[in-house]
């Protein structure tokens, strides 16, 4: 067993984690063959992946940022397969850019499981996420708009959970401080989780065209995703910013 002699809790930056594993200095999902490890990144700051503390557990989204994840690919296939495959998973999470907290070994408690999320293109896609705990378990600091009491508490409160961080992370850029969490978990009745400016409210029941999908019409809003129903795919969730950025999604005879 690899002993980074690192203590729970202690800050790294990028440089000393490669340092120390042995492993590269990008992506979520580090492997190192030379100190047997896998170094995974829990980073809230990027509004990609959408990991959750449920229940004491990490859910842990795989790695792929665009289509379908493939659990037998690359490092998802390592940690699916952590504690048959004598490899040891650390964890680090950042809640400020550049920062890493270490939280420990980690160890897989259940099988991975499926769930929908939209790729860094805005769709809808199959993600794998990995229900991992560290051990000995430890009272790191946690990101405490992403911890949950059990699954019920997460469908209550979860839905704008990441929309709400990204909030927090612009309004620190404004500021120049470091985030400073609500005390208050946002709730499906709250206000939207972005400024309105983002997702205008308007674009409810207009139409637009999809690179992809073809013709649709909005049909919801919830945080920064748009719900778009499509004449040849039926419903998809896409995350608006994205698509607007990357043109994947063009309005048709419309003003936004």
């Amino acid at each position: 067993m690899f002993e980074p002699g690192l203590a729970i809790g202690q800050i790294l930056k990028n440089n000393d984690i490669v340092e120390i594993f042995k492993c590269g200095n990008m992506g979520g999902m580090r492997r190192s063959k030379t100190t047997n490890t896998l170094v995974i990144i829990s980073d809230y700051t990027k509004g990609l992946y959408h990991d959750k503390w449920i229940g004491g557990v990490l859910h842990y989204t795989g790695m792929g940022k665009n289509g379908d994840q493939d659990i037998h690919w690359a490092q998802n296939a390592t940690l699916a397969s952590c504690g048959r495959n004598g490899v040891d998973v650390h964890l680090f999470e950042v809640m400020d850019a550049g920062e890493y907290v270490y939280c420990g070994r980690m160890e897989l408690v259940d099988q991975p499981y499926i769930d929908i999320q939209p790729g860094e293109d805005g769709i809808d896609r199959k993600v794998w996420m990995f229900p991992i705990r560290p051990v000995p378990d430890n009272d790191v600091k946690k990101p405490s708009m992403f911890v949950f009491k059990d699954m019920d508490d997460y469908k209550a409160h979860g839905k704008n959970v990441d929309a709400e961080y990204m909030k927090l992370l612009a309004e620190r850029k404004k500021t120049g401080r470091k985030v400073v969490e609500k005390p208050a978990l946002p709730t499906l009745a709250a206000a939207p989780a972005v400024p309105e400016s983002a997702v205008p409210p308007q674009i409810v029941g207009k139409q637009l065209n999809h690179k992809i999908y073809g013709e649709g019409t909005v049909i919801g809003i919830a945080g920064s995703i748009i719900v778009v129903s499509f004449d040849s795919v039926g419903e998809k969730k896409l995350g608006y910013e994205i698509c607007i950025k990357n043109g994947l999604i063009q309005f048709l005879s419309v003003e936004i």
